[in-house]
């Protein structure tokens, strides 16, 4: 039987473990692990529960020789070299999610079980020694195969999160808005048609049976994933809320936006917005019809053009042709953004029956309170349209 002096001698030559030696092993072991894939822990961890029940059994005096010894067994052949991979990666991509209310502990899990990192300790070891790291909700695109240094380098850039967002001009039609949404998403057209088919799913009471006008242009972002229904939900949402915050009522919110969308198309300037308003609220006053371009063309679909031919403003079937129906039109004609909402419920004051606009590349517009300044201004917006070819491709 081995006797104490023969312990101290066995133990007196085993390596210390230091934390450099624990990082990174002997030279032999870097060696040995550059040319294998990464190992599991584990193996020394049995040994030592082997000869610790080899111990017990023995006899009291081995009971007693572990007491002094065992947890210097335990901790040699326990202390294994953390799986890690080197360098950063390669395909294919990981999507990583980190939740809100994830903790180190729960990133280093997902990175390990997805794939990512050779093992869960490569990036809980680094989080433990830094613990100022911290991660931001999100989806995130990494590589097979990273290095937990590389892994949480690349959680903590912004470049490799990854997210659906697009950006909804003031102004669009509905059916513009959706082609954009689902470019950016990937989602087919025919699931966001089929989004906006029931107004009511969203709360809206819509007389002609369309969300037109009540999604708000924004940009917005949203998680890998998302639905069409949820885009369009959170859209609704936001135009409910800029109309609550403007005071509208919910009885005038077809009224107000059908407004509003009518002043987006028409105007450019932030003052033009206020002055369009007026011209309009001015001519529903007096039973003028509205006699606006913007609605006929939303009608025939031809939303780029400047002006509408006789043909198409003489068209009696169009229920969006302001020449022929007085009043404003059956629904909104665009998506209207703030300033086109807070016009149509502020007009400013003014006489003006009438509006033109005579440079269609700055958008100046002349405001006429009689129809001979109205033609007077027409006049010079024909001027401007026969002055270069460059200019008469806007007319």
């Amino acid at each position: 039987m081995t006797n104490d002096a023969d312990f101290d001698r066995i133990f007196s030559t085993l390596p210390p473990l230091t934390p450099q030696q624990s990082a990174e092993g002997s030279p032999a072991r870097r060696e040995l692990r550059e040319q294998k894939p990464p190992r599991q822990s584990g193996g020394r961890t049995i040994f030592a529960i082997v000869a610790a029940l080899v111990l017990v059994l023995s006899g009291s005096g081995v009971w007693l020789l572990w007491n002094e010894y065992g947890t210097r067994v335990v901790d040699y052949f326990a202390a294994e070299e953390i799986a890690d991979y080197e360098g950063s990666g390669a395909q294919p991509v990981i999507d990583i999610v980190v939740a809100p209310g994830d903790i180190g502990e729960t990133v280093a899990r997902k990175l390990s079980d997805a794939g990512v990192t050779a093992s869960f300790e490569a990036v809980y070891s680094i989080l433990l020694a830094d613990t100022t790291i911290v991660f931001q909700p999100g989806t995130y695109r990494l590589l097979t195969g990273m290095s937990g240094e590389a892994a949480i380098a690349a959680l903590l850039d912004p470049a490799n999160r990854f997210e659906v967002k697009f950006t909804i001009p003031e102004g669009k039609t509905l059916e513009q808005a959706i082609e954009i949404i689902s470019s950016a998403s990937g989602l087919p057209v025919s699931d966001f048609n089929d989004a906006v088919a029931d107004p009511a799913a969203y709360g809206i009471d819509s007389p002609t049976g369309t969300l037109e006008g009540y999604l708000f242009p924004a940009t917005y972002t949203f998680e890998p994933g998302v639905t069409a229904s949820e885009i369009v939900d959170r859209m609704v949402r936001e135009m409910v809320n800029r109309l609550t915050s403007s005071g509208v009522a919910p009885e005038d919110w077809h009224e107000v936006l059908t407004m509003a969308g009518l002043i987006q198309r028409e105007a450019r300037f932030e003052q033009d917005f206020y002055k369009v308003s007026r011209v309009f609220a001015n001519r529903l006053e007096v039973g003028m019809p509205l006699q606006s371009d913007a609605t006929v063309t939303y009608w025939t679909g031809l939303y780029d053009g400047a002006g509408t031919s006789d043909a198409d403003r003489a068209d009696e079937a169009n229920p969006y042709n302001t020449y022929v129906i007085s009043g404003l039109p059956p629904g909104p004609i665009s998506l209207p953004g703030e300033l086109a909402i807070d016009a149509a419920i502020n007009p400013v004051e003014g006489p003006w029956l009438y509006f033109v606009s005579v440079d269609l590349r700055t958008g100046e517009t002349v405001f006429s309170e009689t129809y001979a300044a109205h033609n007077r201004a027409r006049d010079q917006w024909l001027e401007w349209c026969r002055a270069s070819e460059e200019n008469s491709a806007f007319c």
